[in-house]
């Protein structure tokens, strides 16, 4: 499936509207919100044209929410030096009629900007169900591998009585094989179930013996009691930000879903409100500290994986990044 859109010329715009509507179908959402994300999508592509010379359209349906769509549109264009103003209606700095930013936010359900001069821009707009789950937030994208409309990653999240499991999949190589390879991973979790991470995974590689085969990282996440327990197979890479910027690094097995492999750890860690778990596949450059991830206080979980896509994403390969944080009292 196609997750991305290059936004370099006027033809994409169509493109990326076709995609959107699509999206739209698949996840339900009524006529009145598709025509208003088609039209969001639109404002979208033209302000990269027109403003930032260019950059990417991400569209995804939200993990575990089936009604909710996110639309991303990120460049590294010159930026915006003063957001206020352009949320003004009538402003532009282009020949447009202005009011593209203001209309975004009136149109979407939930509406991010963030931008820094001379380095780009990153918008998100929301359609659809709030993006919580068992209250837990949560927020992904992806990205196809240079030119593909195949992606061999994929993300799954589910609520299984009040806790919830989040799976990150990179099938092996990338092309429809490889998506072929991440779909069986996610297929495979769906009917298992359990309290230990590293046993359904376990189960989950035995499925898949023979197949091309994966690599996977599942957390489990229990907000009631700020639980968080993780496990993995292959180098999908697991982060736990603290709200004091401190990051932990969480460890997985060498190995793939489908091969031989030993049971991989479980690590176990507290969660408390303003920490933020990030999975994302070796599309992503590894982060090594704090100092490389954008400031999360304040975005959404939906907004700091498009920034990491923008910022981090090597351009050789298929990418995922899922990000999930314990939910605001207000958005439960």
């Amino acid at each position: 499936m196609r997750h991305v859109v290059d936004i370099s010329d006027p033809s994409a715009v169509a493109e990326a509207r076709r995609l959107a509507r699509a999206l739209a179908d698949e996840c339900g959402l009524s006529v009145e919100r598709t025509e208003a994300m088609a039209i969001v999508v639109t404002e979208m592509s033209t302000n990269l044209l027109r403003h930032a010379r260019g950059g990417q359209l991400l569209l995804q349906r939200q993990p575990g929410v089936r009604s909710r769509v996110c639309i991303a549109a990120i460049d590294a264009g010159p930026g915006i030096a003063d957001i206020g103003l352009a949320l003004s209606d009538g402003f532009s700095t282009g020949s447009s009629a202005g009011g593209g930013l203001g209309a975004m936010r009136r149109l979407a359900d939930s509406f991010e900007i963030r931008s820094t001069p001379g380095q780009g821009t990153v918008t998100v707009c929301g359609f659809g169900a709030a993006p919580v789950l068992a209250g837990v937030e949560i927020g992904a994208f992806l990205m196809n591998y240079p030119g593909d409309r195949a992606c061999g990653d994929a993300v799954f999240a589910r609520d299984v009585g009040g806790r919830v499991d989040l799976l990150a999949v990179d099938g092996l190589g990338h092309g429809p094989r490889a998506e072929v390879a991440a779909a069986e991973a996610v297929a495979g979790i769906e009917p298992l179930r359990g309290e230990d991470p590293a046993r359904l995974l376990s189960e989950l590689s035995a499925r898949l013996a023979g197949s091309r085969g994966s690599v996977a990282a599942l957390a489990q996440i229990e907000a009631a009691d700020g639980r968080l327990r993780l496990a993995g197979i292959g180098n999908i890479a697991a982060l736990l930000v603290k709200a004091d910027g401190q990051v932990r690094r969480l460890i997985s097995r060498e190995g793939r879903l489908g091969g031989a492999v030993r049971l991989p750890p479980v690590e176990s860690a507290e969660m408390g409100r303003g920490d933020v778990l990030i999975l994302h596949s070796d599309g992503l450059s590894t982060l090594r500290s704090h100092v490389e991830l954008p400031p999360l206080a304040g975005m959404s979980c939906a907004m700091i994986a498009a920034h990491l896509l923008r910022d981090r994403n090597k351009g050789r390969d298929d990418c995922c990044v899922l990000v999930a944080r314990l939910a605001s009292e207000d958005a439960e």
